[in-house]
């Protein structure tokens, strides 16, 4: 018999070659792949970070960073130059949060800022509502600036501290102190 440098043998019926059959080194097994669990939990961790960071941001705003607005710097100074804020509230007229804020943008007539502040005087506590309009290529300036005093009743600032309004709730007028009601 003619040895080609291969040998077959007859294992149980079965032919093999007999050159592979002897043990070597074990192959490393394949890496187990995560599929995309780790690229779905950095996304989900960044998408987590934003927000965690806008909220943060956003309350650090509306309870301190305002301090810093220079719009709202000028309207404290106006307020407390104001004879119906002083009258109102007192001196030394102070923000102490801000209780809402509206921003629209728009490219073609400006930007408008509204603000809902809550005011502290020597007398009292209010709120302010100001409205800071810039039109397109203009100056900053305010259109609204409106006090609601401790008891309710509501000053146009910007048109000689006129009373706008009436306090909310029932009057007390009466002598039974009943309001409005028989």
């Amino acid at each position: 018999m003619v040895c080609l440098g291969l040998e077959i043998c007859c294992l149980g019926g079965t032919l093999t070659d007999a050159a592979h059959t002897t043990p070597g080194p074990i192959p490393p097994q394949p890496r187990r792949s995560h599929g995309c669990l780790w690229g779905c939990l950095i996304a989900a961790l960044v998408a987590i970070v934003a927000i965690v960071g806008a909220i943060s941001y956003t309350g650090w705003y509306f309870y301190n960073g305002f301090k810093n607005d220079p719009a709202l710097l000028a309207v404290v100074h106006t307020l407390n130059g104001d004879g119906v804020a002083h009258t109102v509230l007192g001196d030394n007229i102070t923000i102490t949060h801000i209780e809402g804020s509206s921003i629209n943008a728009d490219i073609n007539t400006g930007k408008t800022v509204s603000y809902v502040a809550h005011l502290k005087g020597s007398r009292g506590e209010g709120t302010l509502n100001i409205t800071i309009v810039t039109p397109k290529g203009g100056n900053a300036h305010t259109s609204m600036l409106t006090l609601t005093g401790p008891d309710g009743r509501k000053y146009d600032l910007l048109n000689g501290g006129s009373e706008s309004t009436e306090p909310t709730g029932n009057s007390t007028d009466s002598p039974q102190g009943q309001g409005n009601n028989p």
